[in-house]
């Protein structure tokens, strides 16, 4: 345990837990757990009928509270007994983004800060039909909000991501409770439904800004497109609308992707924070290379309120990102 920056233990038995949980260092892995004092990832993987038994959870839930522990749930699936259920040990890109967090957190061992916290996230892209075979939609990826509803999940929170169609690679976020949406219609009705369960919402969705009056079931000629287009409408500011349910013990985060000077935008945000209602808006540019869409992009931004606060976080992953965002907006008195 002396050599190791973190150590990484996947599967987690339901024997070797309980050696741990107890104190008793029979044979090198628990007395490595026991004797350990570094960071430390549990992935815990067994029959659906051990991990539900209450001497695995009453075990379960000693070593969470041990500060230097970061504990991964296990997931649902198709068990190695044949068994379907809750027990799969979680999966690699879940295991690999528990690794990223503990490196991001740079030595501080708070992992579940946020325990108390609960969290309603958007992101993606929405999508407006023009007809049957053709739509309006924007570049965001989803990894952002993504990024946003696993650090937060990590951290110890309640946590639901609401997102538009994910353009990410592999299987990440499939830990985290998540509702897809397709337009604007329906993100709308999916906060509004959500939102008094919650303490923050992060209103990160990248919502496509015109729709059509009326789309068409079928697809229209290209010669009638032009005529059909002029049915064009701007999409109602979501935001503005949902910060009319907002309750006194909740913050409302609001997200603007721009192009141009900081200058130019501080006026912007001014007017948005006031007619909009919300609490924070955070902005970052995206007309800058290597920032802004796509999952191996990175990113900056400033955070600002409707006082004088204007906190600016550097260039970095949006991992990295995510997690000083956070930290940030719920340092903040209501």
């Amino acid at each position: 345990t002396e050599w190791a920056d973190i150590i990484i233990i996947a599967p987690l038995t339901a024997t070797t837990l309980s050696k741990w949980a107890t104190g008793n260092a029979d044979g090198l892995v628990a007395s490595i757990l026991i004797a350990n004092q570094k960071p430390l990832i549990v992935a815990p993987a067994m029959n659906n009928n051990m991990w539900l038994n209450t001497a695995v959870q009453n075990n379960f839930k000693k070593i969470k509270t041990y500060r230097n522990v970061l504990p991964l749930k296990p997931s649902k699936g198709l068990l190695a007994c044949d068994q379907f259920g809750i027990g799969k040990i979680p999966s690699n890109e879940h295991i690999m983004l528990a690794l990223q967090f503990i490196i991001i957190q740079n030595k501080n061992f708070n992992f579940l800060d946020l325990s108390n916290k609960s969290f309603l996230i958007t992101g993606g892209a929405t999508t407006e039909k023009i007809d049957f075979a053709r739509s309006f939609t924007n570049n965001s990826s989803g990894e952002m909000g993504l990024c946003l509803a696993q650090i937060a999940q990590l951290r110890g929170a309640k946590v639901k991501y609401i997102h538009g169609p994910l353009k990410i690679n592999g299987n990440k976020g499939e830990e985290i409770e998540k509702l897809e949406i397709n337009n604007s219609t329906e993100l709308n009705l999916a906060i509004k439904n959500e939102i008094s369960d919650y303490e923050y919402l992060f209103m990160n969705a990248a919502v496509t800004d015109i729709k059509l009056k009326h789309d068409s079931s079928s697809k229209i000629p290209k010669s009638e497109l032009f005529t059909h287009l002029k049915n064009i409408e701007l999409v109602p500011d979501i935001l503005k609308d949902v910060c009319r349910y907002k309750k006194n013990n909740q913050i409302f985060v609001g997200f603007c992707a721009f192009s141009g000077s900081l200058e130019n935008l501080r006026p912007v945000i001014r007017d948005k924070l006031n007619n909009k209602n919300c609490d924070l808006i955070f902005a970052n540019p995206i007309d800058i290379e290597g920032q802004g869409f796509g999952d191996s992009a990175q990113n900056e931004g400033w955070l600002f309120d409707k006082n004088e606060l204007e906190f600016h976080i550097k260039k970095t992953s949006k991992l990295d990102l995510a997690n000083k965002l956070i930290s940030k907006i719920i340092s903040i008195d209501k």
